[in-house]
């Protein structure tokens, strides 16, 4: 069969896909590179709906890359249905190139998928990622230009010349696209934002920002080259321009007479927030990613300024970007109000971090993170461990699916274990084995990658490709690790308590008994379900689950530090469930905690959603004697509050000082759901009344209605927690 045809691709829309056959005998950093700048050159302006910002409103054409299209992550993605459609009223000559593109990318794509295993658990060979905004900031990208000059010119090595050959493609596109993008712009009625985007524009992003505004919009530019993935530190890069403009004048303004209260923003932040909100308006419809706020200066220093709290009140009424907040215990009173009160109205924003236990564990893991760029580091995607502008960190690469394993454990060991200590010792070691060999398969997909599927993009914004002559993908990056998922700890903690009393204590029921039980779903054996949820619980301040669930934790998060991944680092665990604990329950059979068959399985860090009964302090306390610090991709925690502690300075308090106090015993993040639950009950039973009910799932905000209704149900289920007590037990 012959090789698509490039011009018949352009007419059918499929820009990328043209510039990808153009030189089929050439490498794959080149070939890609050529994709990336023919979708560029090719890319229809957005619509401007008269904003502060340009580029604005979703960031991919519909009409255009439908069959092969441009991804963040995986750099490319095929899509099959689209290409049957479009033949059945191709002409002859279009059929020939459509069919070649469909027998080629199959290909390609089968040669890259060998994430084959079960324990994918929120994603598999998952790269978000974020650029070095502040860079293009302060050097523009004709300095990009110049470094990848100096480095062709000096090197003789053929693979490194094509590198910077590709990274050069990958310029000429955005030239043309930002060039085409002030033509629109010029094209439209006049307006005053309009006049001062083409002026910005005309500077940003080739050459330095000048001033707070060019700051932001190219930031904005930026963040639409990566295709909407993170926002990154937004308050720490944008701050030397505002700081440099604000002038002398107070951040709020006097309210009127008669009123009191930091009521007005002052001139300059109110058109800073503003900015801020146009852009968290673009984040939010194109379904972005994370902005860290606060936490560390470089030079150690609290990191804490007008921006963040401009930020905060920016992502007001949305469900993304994914607001995180790094405490540190100096954090200013102003942040912790300004957090409060977004809290407060139930988007789930921001998600508080553990700044100093962060820092530490990041030291910790062996990492080789410079002093000066550990404060960079940002939850990307959902909340995956990376450094800003500086890493490539697979998020997630891979997830271990715990009960899936622990199942699969049992009918090995539990009908001829002759202690529960035996028994406990054959779980662990399966837990290992599982371990392996998906540590062992993450790094055969970044090796494949490495070789097939580079991101020129990526090379382009993230030190250090360029100096290094290095693709992202084959190891470019300052940094590099993989942050993989730890799904169902609390499940197994509870089902080994339980199996403990019932099998081994109490002698209720042999090992062989509860295992035929589990394999016939408690059929007929309701009673004994409903005794096993009797047992212990993680998430009650109890030892005897949280004893277990702490002795788990330990042997599979220090299993995986012990790997090392193909490109380089260590394997960083994390607990981000999202939604896929729904999807990752449904694989699994019934487990000796009660949980039936295809339920679904907990969904962070803490206690399975509803089993916390004794109050905050007890659930916190519990979570805390985990070794959280050995999971610095992050352990998510859900948590609900009533909102009425919101509501005055003494709730507050209190549930400052439990936040802080957790913090204190170990943990390292936790995210509040504030939403009745009767309007959760009437949401499940009118979506249509409830399109803007927004709630914190897993590692992200999101719309209440539009998730799966195993997910909405066990939101539901979560405890919610309506008194607050300060004191926390070690």
């Amino acid at each position: 069969m012959t090789a698509p045809d490039p011009a018949i691709l352009h007419r059918l829309g499929e820009h990328f896909a043209a510039g990808y056959f153009e030189e089929p005998a050439a490498s794959p950093m080149r070939r890609w590179s050529r994709a990336v700048r023919r979708r560029f050159e090719h890319r229809a302006p957005m619509p401007y709906d008269g904003s502060l910002l340009y580029p604005c409103g979703p960031c991919h054409p519909p009409d255009e890359n439908r069959m092969l299209a441009p991804s963040y992550s995986f750099t490319w993605g095929y899509n099959d249905a689209a290409v049957d459609e479009r033949l059945k009223s191709a002409s002859a000559e279009e059929c020939e190139t459509l069919l070649a593109l469909q027998e080629t990318m199959r290909a390609e794509r089968d040669l890259l998928w060998v994430l084959r295993t079960p324990h994918t658990v929120g994603g598999a060979g998952y790269t978000h990622s974020i650029p070095n905004y502040g860079r293009v900031l302060r050097e523009g990208l004709n300095e990009h230009a110049r470094r990848i000059a100096r480095g062709l010119e000096n090197t003789s090595d053929e693979a490194e010349a094509g590198f910077y050959l590709g990274l050069q493609d990958v310029l000429a596109g955005i030239a043309a696209w930002h060039a085409n993008l002030i033509r629109h712009l010029e094209g439209c009625p006049y307006s005053r934002n309009r006049a001062r985007l083409v002026r910005a524009l005309k500077q940003v992003p080739f050459e330095p920002a000048r001033d707070f505004f060019e700051a932001v919009v190219a930031y904005n530019f930026v963040y639409y080259l990566d295709d909407c993935d993170n926002p990154g530190r937004l308050d720490l890069e944008l701050w030397p321009y505002y700081d440099a403009e604000k002038g002398t004048g107070a951040f709020w303004a006097k309210p009127p007479s008669g009123l009191s209260g930091k009521t007005y923003l002052s001139p300059f932040p109110r058109e800073a927030l503003a900015f801020l909100t146009t852009f968290s308006e673009n984040v939010f419809r194109n379904w972005g990613w994370s902005e860290a706020i606060g936490g560390t200066l470089p030079d150690g220093g609290p990191a804490y300024n007008d921006l963040t709290v401009l930020c905060i009140q920016a992502a007001r009424g949305k469900a993304r970007p994914s607001l995180q907040l790094r405490i540190r215990r100096d954090m200013p009173d102003e942040v912790w109000d300004a957090a409060f009160d977004l809290l407060a109205t139930g988007n789930g924003l921001p998600a508080l971090y553990n700044e100093e236990g962060y820092l530490a564990a990041l030291r910790e893991a062996g990492l080789g993170i410079a002093e000066e760029d550990l404060s960079l580091w940002n939850g990307g995607g959902c909340t995956e461990t990376m450094i800003h502008g500086r890493s490539n960190v697979g998020s997630l690469d891979a997830g271990v699916n715990l009960p899936l394993a622990f199942v699969e454990s049992l009918g090995r060991h539990l009908a001829t274990a002759s202690s529960f200590e035996s028994l406990v010792a054959a779980v662990k070691e399966d837990f290992a084995a599982v371990i392996t060999e998906t540590c062992r398969l993450v790094s055969l997909d970044q090796e494949t990658k490495a070789r097939w599927r580079p991101q020129p993009m990526r090379s382009l914004l993230i030190d250090d490709c360029i100096e290094r002559g290095v693709e992202f993908n084959a190891g470019g990056a300052r940094y590099n690790w993989s942050v993989v998922n730890v799904a169902g700890l609390a499940n197994v903690a509870d089902s080994l308590a339980a199996i403990r009393e019932v099998v081994f204590e109490k002698r209720e029921k042999t090992g062989a008994e509860l295992l035929d039980i589990l394999h016939r779903d408690f059929e007929g054996e309701e009673k004994l379900r409903q005794r096993l949820g009797r047992c212990p619980r993680f998430g009650n301040n109890n030892p005897r689950a949280d004893d277990i669930a702490a002795e788990i934790a330990e042997l599979v998060f220090r299993q995986s530090l012990d790997h090392k991944p193909w490109r380089g680092g260590r394997f960083l665990p994390s607990t981000i469930m999202f939604v896929t604990y729904a999807d990752a329950g449904a694989r699994v059979g019934a487990t000796p905690d009660g949980r039936r068959a295809g339920e679904p399985i907990a969904d962070s860090i803490g206690p399975v959603q509803g089993r916390d009964r004794n109050g905050a302090a007890a659930m916190l306390s519990s979570v805390a004697k985990l070794p959280l610090h050995l999971a610095p991709g992050t352990p998510i925690l859900n948590a609900r509050f009533a909102k009425g502690l919101f509501a005055d300075p003494k709730g507050r308090r209190c549930l400052r000082d439990l936040i802080t106090t957790y913090f204190d015993l170990g943990g390292m993040q936790i995210q509040i759901n504030v939403v009745d639950q009767d309007v959760l009950r009437d949401a499940l039973a009118h979506p249509d009344h409830h399109g803007d009910l927004i709630v914190r799932v897993g590692g992200y905000s999101a719309h209440f209605v539009s998730l799966p209704r195993a997910v909405q149900e066990s939101i539901l289920e979560r405890t919610e927690h309506e008194a607050c007590s300060r004191r926390l037990q070690d």
